[in-house]
């Protein structure tokens, strides 16, 4: 009689289990990752191993050498492409060749950006909850003043048209954006104008500025307030990044430390960190051996 009750039990576990995937997913909301890179996914297997256990989701890729791309996401290349340089504005309008793309899918309803030298340190389960928790937008972002902030990020909104600097904000290049605010800035590329100058790097600062100039109640559709630099600088928000050596006390300026063999400080970094993502990571890097224990809790 006990097994019986046992077996019982068990089914109904299952079938409530079922039940519980089939509501998540029946609503067909889509995530669409879009990827920005230079050419390959470094950790592709990673990502690969990501999607095989993942619902609702669409690729995009657009890649500045497609034909090194040979992995499984050389299905994904988007037939728009324009040649990119580090910093310069043509890093927007490849992002929203992108953004452009994901829009003709309905059922996109957030859009994520990231690298080829990211990876997802959440499972996909763990990020799909997160980011339809609400119909926010996630950016890490700041303002930079005279007091407190980066001497170079502050001349940079110093260095913008009247008509936009006071909505101008520096924020993390990696986002996630909620449909409503990707129409409004796929409907408005033409402010990208304002944006090309030398040395301003508008892909830290054009998408939290024009949302903050077209939209008037953009901070109550953000999933985070606007932040000090000091926190800014964790990127603990959506992707982690390692700008600062606790053991060798160095501080990278202009690109984050690159992840090659992993030793346990910075297993245990990824594996606490708030964020849904992680990078740099070079495509030798052993993270793979250590990715599972970092996205289960």
């Amino acid at each position: 009689m006990e097994i019986v009750f046992i077996l019982i039990l068990l089914l109904l576990i299952v079938l409530y289990r079922k039940k519980n995937i089939c509501e998540k997913y029946n609503n067909n909301n889509k995530i669409a990752f879009i990827f920005l890179t230079i050419g390959e996914i470094k950790q592709y297997k990673i990502w690969e191993l990501f999607f095989k256990s993942a619902h609702n989701y669409n690729i995009y890729v657009h890649p500045k050498k497609p034909e090194e791309i040979q992995s499984f996401f050389k299905n994904y290349i988007i037939k728009n492409n324009v040649p990119t340089l580090w910093g310069d504005v043509s890093l927007v309008h490849a992002t929203n060749l992108l953004i452009k793309e994901a829009m003709k899918d309905e059922t996109n309803k957030k859009i994520i950006l990231v690298s080829d030298s990211c990876i997802p340190i959440k499972t996909y389960d763990y990020i799909y909850k997160a980011v339809f928790e609400d119909n926010k937008s996630w950016f890490n972002y700041y303002s930079p003043n005279i007091l407190e902030g980066s001497t170079t990020h502050y001349n940079r909104i110093k260095s913008l048209d009247p008509y936009i600097k006071d909505y101008a904000y520096i924020h993390e290049q990696w986002m996630i954006l909620d449909r409503q605010h990707a129409e409004v800035l796929n409907n408005n590329t033409h402010y990208i104008s304002y944006f090309v100058k030398d040395n301003l790097f508008p892909d830290e600062m054009y998408y939290i500025t024009i949302l903050h100039l077209l939209n008037k109640n953009i901070k109550n559709e953000l999933k985070f307030n606007k932040t000090t630099r000091t926190n800014y600088l964790k990127h603990d928000y959506i992707t982690f990044a390692k700008w600062y050596d606790s053991k060798t006390k160095l501080l990278y300026m202009y690109h984050p430390y690159e992840f090659n063999k992993m030793n346990k400080e910075d297993v245990e970094l990824l594996k606490n960190s708030k964020a849904l993502f992680g990078r740099k990571f070079l495509q030798d890097s052993d993270i793979i051996d250590y990715w599972y224990y970092i996205i289960n809790k």
